[in-house]
């Protein structure tokens, strides 16, 4: 008897330290805050908080949400850039997220209206990916689930960099295009680029420190991949053959040219075994047409 007591009385301390801790620290691990009415400002939020389980809990997204499919059926708060702040209140957010570069302003002023936020940098390294996806997933407690979902990134981004290994014969270098006039592509400090690494594709600009440079016909011409992907979306930016040729088509290019839906590239979220798939996809489709 007197074991369990010493077992009840250490259990009771306990409880009652993370409830007073829980109270003098209420933004800290101990106080966990349910939120119920959460504002997306970007794809990849979005994307983030259905791969955590937290998609019923979103009453707002953008003009440029498309994925999961039925997104489309939540209120839209304007674009990605430029969100209106009346549609934000109105929709009585608890939580509003967005992204620095974009959202910085608007999320102070969000908070004089006692809304809480959380401010994001999303569009660098594949880790800065990762490290935004678990404050997501911290400040809505999914820590557990958010471990889970990069357990399983990083064990298929391994898994296809030995698929594609098999299959091809020597390395293959690629060119990621975003915008045509002027030359956008996914450079040596992008997360895009840190996919190639990844699954074993070699990133043509992976010279350029940039997550996003813009980048001359010579410097094209220089580099001369193996395969030319120009990223065309369902929303916003997206590139066709015809538009780059019009401002590349005479130079000597032993470059294949691929272009097909690929708009997940712009997500720097956790689909990331998409983009893979993308990527990966993108030279199949450089291979069949070079053995026709």
């Amino acid at each position: 008897m007197v074991g369990l007591k010493k077992i009840s009385s250490t259990l009771l301390l306990a409880f009652l330290s993370w409830v007073i801790l829980g109270l003098l620290f209420p933004n800290s691990a101990f106080a966990f805050k349910t939120y119920k009415r959460i504002v997306s400002l970007a794809p990849s939020v979005t994307e983030s908080l259905y791969f955590l389980g937290s998609i019923d809990s979103v009453v707002g997204v953008t003009d440029y949400d498309t994925f999961p499919p039925d997104v489309s059926n939540k209120p839209s708060v304007g674009g990605n850039v430029d969100p209106s702040l009346e549609k934000i209140i109105n929709l009585k957010p608890d939580l509003v997220i967005g992204e620095k570069i974009f959202h910085h302003d608007l999320l102070n002023r969000l908070q004089a209206f006692n809304i809480d936020t959380l401010e994001l940098t999303l569009h660098h390294r594949l880790s800065h990916v990762k490290e935004a996806f678990f404050k997501i997933a911290e400040k809505v407690n999914r820590t557990e689930r958010a471990k889970k979902v990069w357990q399983d990134i990083d064990r298929g981004l391994g898994q296809r960099r030995s698929q594609l290994a098999a299959r091809i014969n020597k390395p293959t270098s690629m060119l990621v295009i975003v915008w045509h006039d002027p030359l956008i592509v996914a450079g040596g400090w992008s997360y895009i680029g840190d996919i190639m690494n990844a699954i074993g594709i070699k990133n043509a600009a992976d010279s350029k420190k940039f997550s996003f440079p813009v980048i001359s016909r010579e410097e094209l011409l220089l580099w001369n991949p193996d395969v030319i992907l120009l990223v065309q979306t369902k929303k916003g930016m997206s590139i066709n053959a015809e538009e780059f040729m019009k401002v590349t088509g005479n130079l000597p290019l032993k470059a294949k040219i691929v272009s097909f839906e690929s708009e997940v590239l712009l997500h720097p979220g956790p689909r990331v075994l998409e983009s893979a798939d993308v990527l990966i996809k993108a030279i199949d489709m450089a291979s069949k047409e070079a053995n026709k």
